[in-house]
This record gives C-alpha cells, sequence and structure tokens, in this order.
C-alpha cells in the first residue's frame, strides 16, 4: 500500500482523504447493523444454555469472542474495498492467551473510530475486552453486546478537561473491572492515547513534536500491569483512518495494515511511568517503520 498523505500529518488535513464511497459507506453500517443484531441474539441464545453451565468472566469471555467474530472483523472482513493485513514477522500469541488462560493487555495507536474493527479482524481468535467510552454501551444491540462481552466503560465528565475527563472515582472503578479480567485470564485492549488523532489540533502538535509521533499515554493500566504481572503487546496500525476519518459518517476504501510487537514486561521497567513511555515508543516506532515500508 502506498503511504497514506495524512499519515505523519498533525494534525491530519481532511482535504487529504479519498472521495467518500456510498457503496463502501452503506456496506460498512449494514454490515455492523446486522452483525449486532445477530451477535446479540447469539450471545443471548449462549448465555441461556451452555453459558449457565460457567462462571460470569468466562461466559464473558466467550459472549466478547462471539461479538468480534460476528459482528466486529466482518465489518472490515467483507466491506468491498477494504482490506487488513497483519505483517508477517508480528508476534504470534500463545495458545494459553487465546483460550482465555493466560492474559495480555493489549495497546494500539488510535487514528479512527474503525480502529476497533481493524484489531477485532487482525487479532483473532484472541479474544479481548475494550475499555470504550460509557454512552456506546447505551447503543441498541451493538451497546447491549458489548455490555454482555465484559466490555469495560470509560465514564466521561462533560465539565471536566473539555468533556475528557473521567467522573471522579471512575477510574479506580475500572481497573478494578480489569484486574478481576485479569486474574480470570481474560485479555484487555486499550487505546493509550485516549481519542483519535486529529480531534485535539493542540494533541496533534505536541504528538508531531514527540519522537513517538503519538499523544501522551497515560500509565494507570500500565501500573496495573506490572503489578499483576500481565505482559503488554504493543500493536502499530496504520492506514484505518483513511477508511473513516475524524470528523466524517462517510467511508472509503482503504488498505490497513497491522503489526503485533512480541510482548514487553512491567519487571523490565523502574517504575510504571517508565514502562508506559517505553511502550508509547515501541508502538510509535512501529507505526513509523510501516509508513517508511509504506512510503518504499
Amino acid at each position: 500500500m502506498p503511504l497514506p498523505k495524512n499519515a505523519l500529518a498533525f494534525p491530519p488535513n481532511p482535504k487529504d482523504y479519498n472521495p467518500a464511497s456510498p457503496l463502501t459507506t452503506a456496506c460498512f453500517m449494514v454490515i455492523g447493523l446486522l452483525g449486532w443484531v445477530t451477535t446479540w441474539v447469539t450471545q443471548m441464545l449462549f448465555s441461556y444454555t451452555v453459558g449457565l453451565t460457567m462462571s460470569q468472566k468466562r461466559k464473558e469471555y466467550w459472549c466478547g469472542y462471539l461479538f468480534r467474530l460476528i459482528a466486529a472483523s466482518p465489518v472490515v472482513n467483507l466491506t468491498p474495498g477494504v482490506s487488513v493485513r497483519v505483517t508477517s514477522d508480528s508476534y504470534a500469541f500463545t495458545a494459553a492467551q487465546i483460550k482465555g488462560q493466560s492474559p495480555v493487555m493489549v495497546i494500539c495507536n488510535h487514528r479512527s473510530y474503525a480502529d476497533p474493527f481493524v484489531l477485532a479482524a487482525a487479532l483473532l481468535p484472541l479474544e479481548t475486552k475494550y475499555v470504550a467510552k460509557s454512552d456506546l454501551f447505551k447503543v441498541p444491540f451493538g451497546g447491549w453486546a458489548m455490555k454482555r462481552a465484559g466490555d469495560l466503560a470509560v465514564h466521561f465528565d462533560a465539565k471536566r478537561a473539555g468533556g475528557w475527563g473521567t467522573v471522579k472515582g471512575s477510574t479506580g472503578q475500572l481497573l478494578a473491572q480489569a484486574a478481576a479480567h485479569f486474574e480470570a485470564g481474560n485479555s484487555i485492549c486499550i487505546f493509550p492515547e485516549g481519542n483519535r488523532m486529529g480531534v485535539s489540533a493542540e494533541k496533534c502538535v505536541e504528538a508531531g513534536a514527540h519522537p513517538s509521533k503519538l499523544m501522551l499515554f497515560k500509565p494507570p493500566f500500565f501500573d496495573l500491569c506490572k503489578k499483576m504481572a500481565v505482559p503488554v503487546v504493543c500493536v502499530s496500525l496504520l492506514g484505518s483512518d483513511e477508511i473513516w476519518p475524524v470528523g466524517e459518517m462517510k467511508m472509503r476504501p482503504a488498505d490497513c495494515v497491522v503489526h503485533v510487537h512480541a510482548p514487553m514486561h512491567g519487571k523490565d521497567y523502574e517504575s510504571d511511568q517508565a514502562f508506559c513511555d517505553a511502550c508509547r515508543m515501541k508502538v510509535g516506532e512501529g507505526y513509523q517503520m510501516l509508513c517508511k515500508k509504506a512510503a518504499a
């Protein structure tokens, strides 16, 4: 794939994206909506049959797997003109990690609302619980399916940090829920930048000035992984904003490339902040390497 014009633009220029495609937009939306409904129905049938014999966290593992398999990954796998390629030298998840017996925390750079769909397609059969805005859990069928999957809700306070500050006390609850998943063997996926590249012009400029070319990572989840000896798997993703740019509800055909790095371990770093910063550099260096290969 050629290097997208906005790959290293801080902030991205909306005029440099390809024209939106009615066909791509329609397929993306229809496949997504059908997937949400189908997943929720399947989850309900599973939960009140086989799921009755399982613990809550094990049931959430399988409901999450169904969500990623039926609803998330088909959006990019079946939409005409959209493709996802995982690099040949990417890390291969172990059988224990795939089976939900040995948890990891997957982290990725955040460029588009399409990122969770792209990651689901790239990471399966690994099932991960996603950290997402609490408002998304209210969406009929899709939000209901996320809740049954055990995904984690971030509660933002409209009065704090321009609407991106969290409700007081909610971060501790979120970390406790994440810890419960780790203890059960479930993996988690987060976007440590907290927002998509391009939403805040100021943060984009700061990212462009940083060696990683990424926005700031915050350490609480890295501290949790360090304390619980949960490895962090860094993922670098290129091209998702070419499908679904920030500020738009129309999609276009595009290719995405994903590189999965080898796990990083908190015990190798003196502090949670050092661990956090090292992971930021790993994701950023991988992203810039994907850009370099695309430009070659």
